[in-house]
């Protein structure tokens, strides 16, 4: 029995020892074990992150629509700017082709005014004699005579001042023998009455204003600052500014207003703003 005790002895002690392994067998085992963690599958992206990723895309696109919608309303914008400029532009080079013609219009009919003026004055010089002045300066007179009896307006009053001023010229001038310029002052005169006879005859606004051409020129002085205008009426355009005391010729009239020349311009004044130039004749 005791060999048996000392076989089992020996039996039982060599089990419980540890098992003695190589080395390289151990590194071994550690690799595979390490190989074998990296090749798992990696976890994939949770719900929330995927839903971020795609609500970050959106937004981006969503901007990037509303700044190419804000560009095109942007250049719609401009287009209709320049539409509008350029509609602008050729509204306004018609009308100044259309006051070139209308100043050319002026300007030949102004001409041709002035010529008949003249003509009609050198006629009117021709035929001064003594007797023919007397005539003159005594039908004017009875003709001013006759509109002292009917009631006059203030623009009236200011025409028939200047009349009178130069029915007092012409009297001087026939008294100093001067026929010619008594002639010419009866027959200036004689224009300003014929203002005030045409107005009164021109009830409706349509008649007053029809250009009324005069038989003799004028010779001004404006008695203020005034300005000359394109066409009669305070809100044509003012083509410049006529000085005190600057002289001017008038060869028509419309309503109130004259169609006057001077220092090679011509357009219209308030005939209040201007009285009758008694120069040499």
């Amino acid at each position: 029995m005791a060999p048996l005790k000392r076989s089992v002895k020996r039996y039982s002690l060599s089990k419980l020892q540890p098992v003695q392994m190589p080395g390289r067998i151990v590194f071994g085992l550690i690799g595979v074990i390490m190989a074998g963690c990296s090749i798992l599958p990696k976890a994939s992206p949770s719900q929330a992150e995927i839903g971020d990723s795609l609500w970050s895309s959106c937004v981006g696109k969503q901007q990037e629509i509303e700044r190419l919608q804000k560009l095109l309303v942007e250049k719609e914008a401009q287009q209709q700017e320049i539409e509008r400029l350029q509609k602008l532009v050729a509204e306004k080079e018609a009308q100044i082709r259309s006051q070139e013609a209308r100043q050319q219009d002026q300007a030949k009919t102004l001409q041709e005014t002035s010529s008949q003026a003249a003509h009609a004055q050198v006629k009117l010089r021709r035929l001064a004699t003594r007797p023919a002045a007397a005539s003159t300066i005594a039908e004017v007179e009875m003709v001013m005579e006759n509109l002292k009896s009917s009631p006059a307006t203030g623009s009236d009053q200011l025409l028939q001042a200047q009349a009178a001023r130069l029915l007092n010229a012409a009297a001087t001038s026939y008294a100093e023998d001067n026929y010619a310029a008594a002639m010419d002052y009866a027959a200036q005169a004689r224009e300003f009455i014929n203002m005030m006879t045409n107005s009164h005859g021109r009830k409706s606004a349509e008649s007053r204003q029809v250009t009324v051409s005069l038989q003799v020129p004028i010779p001004l002085r404006a008695i203020a600052n005034s300005n000359l205008r394109q066409k009669p009426g305070l809100n044509a355009a003012v083509l410049g500014v006529l000085k005190k005391e600057s002289l001017m010729i008038a060869d028509a009239y419309q309503g109130q207003w004259l169609l006057i020349s001077a220092d090679g311009r011509s357009g219209w004044v308030l005939n209040t703003l201007v009285e009758a130039h008694l120069g040499k004749q």
